[in-house]
C-alpha cells in the first residue's frame, strides 16, 4: 500500500506542471544532456546502476531470453542491462553507443562495444547477427520507427525486445482531461516523436510482418497495473519473434 500511495502522489503530483523548457543557441537537442537529466545512466567511478523502473524492465526482458544467447542493446551507455543480463543469464553481450565515454566504460567490463548511430541506416546495416537486439527507450525518439524494426529484423535471429512508455497510462488520460498534453520530456518537448497505448500496439505489430510474441505492462500503479494493464501500466514491453526471418534467411542462402 505504502508504494502504491508513493506512486499515486507522485502521478498526481505531476498533473498540472511542466519541465523547464531548455533550448540551446544552435536549437538542437542534445541527447546526453537529456540522458543525464532522466538518469538513464551514471557515469561514474562507481559505475552505472539500474534504477527499481530499469531493473524491473531488465528483469521481465531476461524471461524471454534463453541462457547462453547472444544480446545487442542498441544505446547501451554503461551497459547495466547487459550486466545484469550477463549475471541473470549468462549472455554474450554486444553493446552499441555513439558515446565515447559509454564506449570506454564498456570495454573496461569487458563488454564488446561498437560506435555506431541507430539513426543511420548504413550504421545499422553493419551490426552483426545475434539472438536478441534490445531496443528500451528508442523508438519513440525516431520519426520512422518501422524502418529501424525492419533492418533490425534482419540482424536478430530470435526476436526484438523494445520498450517505450504507455501513452494510455492513467496519470497521461488525466493531463488530456485537463486539457495538457501528456507528459513525456525532461528538457525539450521534441524528445519524443512516437507514441503508443497497449491498442496502438495492438493494431500496428501486425502491419511490420513479425510475429507479436508477447507484450506486457510493467511499472505504474501497483495491483492495478496488473488488473488492468491498459490503463495503470506506466510502460511496455514489446517482444517480436524474427524466427521467421531466420527461416528465410537460410533459405536464401541455399
Amino acid at each position: 500500500m505504502k508504494k502504491f500511495l508513493a506512486v499515486l502522489k507522485g502521478d498526481l503530483g505531476r498533473l498540472f506542471i511542466y519541465p523547464s523548457l531548455q533550448v540551446p543557441e544552435d536549437f538542437s537537442i542534445d541527447y546526453d544532456r537529456y540522458w543525464k537529466v532522466r538518469g538513464r545512466s551514471s557515469m561514474s567511478e562507481k559505475g552505472e546502476t539500474l534504477s527499481l523502473w530499469q531493473q524491473d524492465r531488465a528483469s521481465r526482458a531476461a524471461e524471454f531470453i534463453e541462457r547462453n544467447s547472444t544480446v545487442l542493446d542498441l544505446g547501451s551507455g554503461g551497459g547495466a542491462v547487459l550486466e545484469y543480463l550477463r549475471e541473470k543469464r549468462n549472455i554474450k553481450p554486444i553493446a552499441v553507443d555513439v558515446s565515447a565515454h559509454a564506449l570506454i566504460s564498456l570495454r573496461i567490463k569487458g563488454i564488446e562495444a561498437l560506435e555506431l548511430d541507430i539513426a543511420s541506416e548504413n550504421d545499422v546495416e553493419k551490426l552483426p547477427e545475434v539472438d536478441y537486439i534490445l531496443g528500451f527507450e528508442i523508438l519513440e525518439h525516431l520519426p520512422n520507427p518501422e524502418k529501424l524494426i525492419h533492418t533490425l529484423a534482419k540482424k536478430a535471429k530470435k526476436g526484438l525486445i523494445f520498450s517505450f512508455p504507455n501513452t494510455g497510462y492513467y496519470a497521461h488520460r488525466l493531463r488530456l482531461l485537463f486539457g495538457r498534453f501528456p507528459l513525456q520530456w525532461v528538457v525539450h518537448p521534441g524528445e519524443h516523436l512516437r507514441f503508443w497505448t497497449m491498442a496502438d500496439v495492438r493494431s500496428w505489430t501486425p502491419q511490420l510482418h513479425l510475429g507479436p510474441k508477447s507484450m506486457v505492462a510493467y511499472q505504474g500503479l501497483p495491483g492495478l497495473n496488473r488488473v488492468w494493464p491498459a490503463l495503470f501500466g506506466a510502460g511496455i514491453l514489446l517482444v517480436l519473434d524474427t524466427t521467421d526471418n531466420e527461416n528465410q534467411r537460410h533459405h536464401s542462402d541455399i
